[in-house]
């Protein structure tokens, strides 16, 4: 008998710089603007169900979206996922690091 996995759907709540960050790219590149936004919102369903990546030494995960990555906290107890960072593989490292 198959066991039924229930899934529990995250609020998603951004910081300043990550909402500035993905209206940028909107504006330069839609496309990819929309990737993020499908990939955030799959995390919000899956969450739940998938590994997270913590990274060394922070309290982020991140989630990877072709060259660029989401940071992110994972607050479970509050039912929310809090989208920190979002850029290209090098830039959100640098200001991760400041």
């Amino acid at each position: 008998m198959a066991q039924e996995v229930r899934s529990v759907k995250y609020r998603v709540v951004y910081t300043p710089q990550a909402e500035k960050s993905l209206e940028k790219l909107a504006d330069k590149a839609p496309q990819i603007a929309k990737d993020i936004l499908g990939k955030i919102e799959w995390l919000a369903e899956k969450t739940d169900e998938i590994h997270h990546e913590r990274l060394r030494g922070h309290r982020d995960f991140s989630l990877h979206c072709g060259q660029y990555r989401i940071l992110y906290l994972w607050d479970r107890k509050g039912g929310k996922i809090i989208i920190e960072l979002i850029g290209k593989h090098d830039e959100v490292y640098h200001k991760l690091r400041r």
